[in-house]
């Protein structure tokens, strides 16, 4: 899957989640690599491009990013942390650069850093780090037959699909990463892609993050292709197998877990939709694992009416439960982290969530979204689980279940699509399955500033 767009129309940075973007001069094409199409996308202030020696063949690239937010909290985790309020601002800066010939070989690398000011809680790894390395790998190209194979080797972000096990964990202060082997053969609109890699731990100094294979270990095999549907539609299809020596369900045991799953997602002129249905089977410590998800997305736009609302629908059901010597806890592994809403209060585990919304077009560049999140576990024998999967408070006493409604308002301003604005509130009230086991609501306010340059 290639995307060609010119140049003079458009110049896209998808620094903001360290892409290998090879940018051609006026007329040409840029060539984005499906790796590196991560959402949001994004175009720069300006691009600084150039080629060394003077040889048209080779092509140097460097962009940046830049983010700033405050986040407040009342009481934070449901006040199960013992915090009545909490508040603090988080920065964090990437510098990515890369060095290509034509497209057969690129060498890349992308800094981070970040800091945390006024967080009453403990840190988090994911708060603060020290100048490191958020990507650095490099990649090869080969023409096989009617298709291509292409080789990335390194650090580098893992997303697929809409992030529901495999993201860039966008919400925290640093992104998450893997050191990965890829392989992707693609031909006649398909790709298959298959990987061997182990999450990047965060620790506070300069270039001393690293990852575990000895502790963890993924792998799997993931493939996008055109949906029955036509153009506009696809479907994905995969398996992603996970060894942890210390399960976060099982602690201080072994767990592998294989996951199965299923995508289709597509948009017309008025509708769009995106729907996903996942199985995991394996052995968590010593209990069997039997699990799944199943989510149902579905929106209309009213393109005639005034602010153009967009009307939308998400459903999910994830399955929880641990007792009678199996595991039916469904584990998210490296999702989104805002998974139901910018708060980000609840993992998917253990969930029935419904949740109605609507975006308003206020202006070209101003966008309202409002909606509610209905939520219950799954079972209430179960535990509430915060991300990333977390036990936050266990059992209910009476088999109570519904863990209250948050009710979701989020404010995006793009005068630029290399700058954007954007504030966020939910109120979570609590229902009886959190106030039974000491849970109140919670009240959450964000406010960030993104830049790309």
């Amino acid at each position: 899957m290639k995307l060609r767009i010119p140049a003079r129309i458009c110049r896209p940075l998808w620094a903001l989640l360290g892409a290998a973007v090879t940018v051609g001069t006026q007329g040409q094409t840029v060539m984005l690599e499906p790796w590196d199409k991560v959402p949001p996308p994004a175009e720069s202030l300006f691009v600084q491009e150039w080629s060394p020696l003077e040889s048209k063949s080779w092509q140097a690239h460097l962009a940046g990013h830049a983010r700033t937010m405050a986040e407040a909290y009342r009481n934070p985790d449901f006040g199960f942390v013992g915090l009545s309020k909490d508040a603090w601002v988080h920065h964090r800066i990437q510098a990515f650069m890369s060095l290509a010939y034509e497209r057969e070989f690129t060498l890349a690398a992308e800094l981070t850093w970040g800091e945390m000011q006024g967080k009453r809680a403990a840190l988090a790894p994911v708060d603060e780090d020290g100048l490191d390395l958020l990507q650095m790998y490099v990649q090869t190209r080969w023409e096989l037959g009617e298709g291509e194979l292409v080789m990335r080797a390194g650090r580098q972000v893992l997303y697929y699909g809409s992030g529901r096990l495999l993201a860039h964990r966008e919400g925290a202060n640093q992104r998450l990463s893997h050191d990965a082997l890829r392989l992707s053969w693609r031909s006649e609109g398909w790709r298959v892609d298959a990987l061997l890699a182990s999450p990047v731990k965060i620790s506070p100094g300069a270039f001393d993050n690293s990852s575990y294979f000895h502790q963890t270990r993924l792998w799997g095999l993931y493939a996008t292709g055109p949906s029955p549907f036509g153009q506009g539609h696809e479907v994905d299809l995969y398996y992603l197998g996970l060894r942890q020596d210390d399960a976060p369900l099982s602690p201080g045991m072994a767990e592998i877990r294989h996951t199965f799953g299923m995508r289709w997602a597509g948009s017309t002129e008025r509708w769009r939709y995106n729907n996903e249905f996942i199985f995991q089977a394996g052995r968590s410590g010593e209990k069997e694992i039997l699990a799944g998800a199943a989510s149902l997305g579905v929106g209309r736009i009213f393109k005639e009416a005034m602010l153009r609302p967009l009307l939308g629908f998400k459903g999910d059901l994830i399955t929880g439960g641990q007792g009678g010597g199996h595991s039916h806890t469904f584990n998210p592994l490296f999702q989104a982290n805002n998974y139901f809403n910018e708060g980000g209060f609840v993992s998917p585990s253990n969930l029935w969530n419904l949740n109605p919304y609507l975006i308003l077009e206020i202006h070209h560049t101003l966008a309202l979204t409002v909606g509610v999140n209905f939520l219950w576990r799954y079972d209430s024998d179960d535990a509430v689980y915060g991300p990333p999967l977390n036990a936050l408070a266990g059992a209910a006493p009476q088999g109570e279940r519904y863990l209250g409604t948050a009710y979701n308002l989020a404010l995006s301003w793009d005068p630029h699509p290399a700058f954007n604005v954007a504030i966020g509130y939910t109120h979570h009230e609590a229902g009886l399955s959190l106030t039974a086991v000491g849970g109140k609501s919670v009240d959450y306010l964000q406010i960030a500033a993104r830049l790309e340059f």
